[in-house]
């Protein structure tokens, strides 16, 4: 079985204040202390004070070999010229009246910007030798400390598997085929990016792959999260890519780690389904009334 080099990274973007699913520095550290006890060597890509936390999380269960902390005192360095024309397009409120929910997170640049970084993480992680062989991106806040696996213990363990030379990306449900800017539109996704793994040598690929990918929808005036850019990137090369259809954080339980014990999963009571529908219609009647308004506006200022 082949090991596999982990790499996460955490961010302060304040994600507290996000009006769709706000999350605090402590949440966070929480979900992560969750599953940390994985044996696996394990690079973390974060600011100078949460370091120091992580590395005690992993010292806690004398994993401190395994680790290494990188520090970077500002992400918006990496890119710019990406996050400028990000926060340029935000700022015109045409990009929040295109998206069909104008307060979803991946509409904040700082947030799709910090998505788009994960591949740079993991090119970077490569280039300076901290990871070889078999590379995996694992959320920081992985499995959100149990909403899948409900047993922390359960992580102890070196997951290990034998992989094949490709890119390999889980996706759930179907592997959507719509347009993109009708994925934007929507908010479409259907690749998971808490969890993928590829070779070390196709890591500075993925990344090249990725900002790509930003850098067209920026240039119509577009931007989404990780999710997006992963699929596009796999639409780029097909050939370089392995793609599982899976369930959100299950991977790690199909491909290496039978032994982690999960919730039942099953499905909403048809009294609570039938709410969201309702909600959703809604949503759905609200948005296009607001848009119509949208419309006349802007034909009766063109007068």
């Amino acid at each position: 079985m082949s090991k596999i080099c982990l790499v996460t990274a955490f961010f302060n973007i304040g994600r507290e204040n996000f009006k769709a699913i706000p999350r605090t520095d402590d949440t966070y550290l929480d979900n992560f202390k969750f599953w940390a006890r994985i044996k696996n060597s394990l690079v973390i890509y974060t600011d100078r004070m949460t370091g120091e936390k992580v590395l005690n999380i992993r010292k806690s269960f004398g994993l401190e070999k395994e680790t290494k902390i990188v520090v970077l005192d500002d992400i918006g360095t990496i890119e710019p010229d990406i996050l400028a024309k990000m926060k340029e397009i935000r700022s015109n409120t045409w990009f929040e009246r295109f998206r069909i929910l104008p307060n979803a997170t991946s509409n904040i640049p700082q947030y799709s910007y910090l998505m788009l970084l994960k591949t740079w993480f993991l090119a970077d992680a490569v280039q300076n030798g901290y990871v070889d062989g078999t590379v995996a991106w694992i959320d920081f806040g992985f499995n959100h400390g149990g909403r899948l696996y409900n047993h922390p213990e359960d992580f102890d363990y070196l997951w290990e598997y034998d992989f094949s030379k490709k890119i390999h990306l889980f996706y759930y449900e179907i592997l959507d085929e719509k347009p993109v800017y009708e994925m934007v539109r929507r908010l479409c996704d259907s690749i998971m990016g808490c969890l993928y793994v590829l070779p070390a040598e196709y890591c500075q690929t993925l990344w090249e792959l990725t900002k790509q990918s930003m850098e067209h929808l920026l240039s119509v005036g577009l931007y989404d999260d990780d999710q997006l850019l992963l699929l596009m990137a796999y639409r780029a090369k097909p050939e370089l890519f392995e793609m599982h259809k899976s369930e959100w954080f299950l991977p790690l339980k199909e491909y290496g780690g039978s032994h982690l014990r999960t919730k039942k999963a099953g499905k909403r009571p048809w009294y609570k389904q039938t709410i969201i529908n309702i909600r959703n219609k809604g949503k759905r009647r609200k948005l296009a009334i607001r848009n119509a308004i949208i419309t006349l506006k802007d034909l009766a200022t063109k007068d």
